[in-house]
């Protein structure tokens, strides 16, 4: 069921409510122009609290956020929060056809560029408003449609879904939402004063803000933004910068991994104690390859923005030898539902449902989807697909759309993409259905090492090995790289697209 709304229905002090405030002299944010004590970061929030007062920002009032990994947009959403406003957090990568299309739907009372040059798109009247010490940013005012909602849930931010498999949906999260998630994280994760979190990861999204950004501020540790990845900067901030935490999503540890190996450098990352991987299914060559690079455990995880990022987590002090997510989160609980409806039997596949004080507050102006993504006695379908062991760890199998029929056989991609991982020249790879009659093929699309020039033809004998014959692609394609969203993941609408143009070519 929905999680229960926050009591008081309007703005929480998040560091103080965090007990982040105690730590006023220890540094809680660095970006790649300055850093901040949590001092710093509580002045800023109450200035830019003054300022936004000033530009007429009220509770229940949408502000739209156009940032990147940087101290502004963390003070921009600390303060909207404060003010029981409703960021609306929106990647600075997102074209500007993106960012026009949320504008449109949630009427926002401003728009702020946070972006890291300073020139989102989309900005026609604009104003500057002071971030405290950091500086000014461009703000546009709108008039028109932006009346404040009533806010009875506590939202405190809307996260617009990806889109991947449609158009996108504003997630309300709330503030109880965020907070459960940030401290439960803090605790699971054992956060602490003495911690520097890499976060390449975009705080924009549900993972990198209420898992990275505020778990960090709720165990006092310090949160290291990098505005995007990049394998020369990771190296030297683990290197020089003593980070001891290094979140991130499959795709992430193998370019890095690759990058070191055609660079020949070795890693030397002295403080580094954990390192995680979730957003994407975890393939057993990329677990092996990331714990032979870090000498660490992969710590695996899963959830949807729906979720405010988690529903299953592996635990520290408790590494798994293979790549199953984890049990539920603290006061998070799963159920397997086979298509019957009926519990999914121990080891059978079935559709992960949740329930907790996680779940999102609704879909913001879209009540069918809203009721469309609960059942009739209260749980959430995720539309995931996974099985359980005999432990309660999960592991997530596909999500029921990306569920290839072909010759009468369910083919999940996962198990195609484990088969080529495992190559010695495979970087990435993802596996899409192609419609073919009245069947499907299983199509292939791998990204090689550099340097690697394996034909199609000799990955497709090695999947072959591997796969029994309803399994195996009946196309590889090899690409320079495959084609990713803005929060990382394989773009596999892209890829779908692509995949039905070279059969039809």
């Amino acid at each position: 069921m929905r999680s229960e709304p926050d009591p008081q229905g309007k703005g929480i002090d998040v560091i103080a409510t965090l007990g982040s405030a105690k730590h006023r002299d220890r540094f809680a944010l660095q970006d790649e122009a300055r850093a901040l004590t949590y001092g710093d970061l509580d002045r800023a929030v109450s200035d830019t609290c003054d300022a936004l007062r000033a530009s007429d920002v009220r509770t229940g009032h949408r502000v739209v956020v156009v940032g990147s990994n940087c101290a502004e947009t963390v003070v921009l959403f600390l303060a909207i929060a404060r003010l029981g406003a409703w960021s609306v957090m929106a990647s600075d990568r997102l074209a500007a056809v993106e960012v026009e299309a949320i504008v449109a739907h949630c009427s926002p009372r401003l728009i702020v560029d946070a972006s890291a040059d300073r020139a989102a798109r989309g900005l026609q009247r604009s104003s500057r408003l002071r971030v405290g010490a950091l500086g000014n940013v461009r703000v546009e005012h709108r008039t028109q449609d932006c009346e404040p909602e009533p806010d009875t849930a506590g939202v405190a931010a809307l996260l617009y879904t990806s889109g991947s498999t449609g158009a996108p949906k504003a997630v309300m999260l709330s503030h109880a939402n965020l907070l459960h998630v940030a401290r439960a994280q803090a605790i699971a994760r054992r956060y602490a004063p003495g911690d520097r979190v890499y976060c390449a990861l975009p705080i924009s999204h549900a993972g990198g803000l209420a898992s990275i950004t505020l778990g960090t501020l709720a165990g006092g540790g310090c949160l290291h933004l990098a505005h995007r990845f990049d394998a020369a900067v990771l190296e030297r901030a683990l290197r020089d910068d003593a980070i001891t935490v290094l979140p991130g999503v499959p795709a992430l540890h193998l370019k890095f991994a690759d990058w070191l190996r055609a660079s020949q450098r070795e890693l030397h990352a002295p403080a580094l104690r954990m390192v995680t991987t979730a957003s994407s299914p975890l393939q057993s060559g990329v677990k092996a390859s990331a714990e032979a690079l870090y000498g660490l455990p992969l710590q695996n995880g899963y959830g949807l923005t729906e979720t405010t990022a988690l529903v299953c987590q592996t635990r520290l002090g408790a590494p798994l030898p293979d790549t199953s997510v984890g049990a539920p989160f603290p006061g998070v609980r799963v159920r397997l539902a086979a298509a019957s409806g009926a519990a999914a039997p121990e080891g059978e596949v079935g559709e992960v449902h949740v329930q907790g004080p996680n779940l999102f507050q609704g879909y913001y102006r879209n009540e069918p989807a809203t009721r469309a993504a609960f059942t009739a006695d209260g749980w959430f379908a995720t539309g995931d697909l996974a099985r359980a062991d005999a432990d309660g760890r999960l592991f997530i199998v596909g999500r029921s759309k990306d569920m290839i029929k072909h010759s009468s056989f369910s083919v999940y991609p996962i198990e195609v993409e484990s088969a080529l991982q495992a190559h010695p020249a495979v970087v990435s790879c993802c596996v899409v259905g192609r419609a073919c009659a009245a069947d499907e093929d299983v199509v292939a699309f791998v990204e090689l090492r550099d340097g690697a020039s394996d034909s199609p033809e000799a990955l497709r004998s090695f999947a072959a090995a591997r796969l029994a014959p309803y399994k195996r692609p009946a196309a590889i394609h090899v690409l320079q790289q495959l084609p990713t969203l803005h929060n990382g993941k394989v773009d596999k609408a892209a890829l779908r697209r692509m995949a039905a143009e070279l059969r039809a070519s």
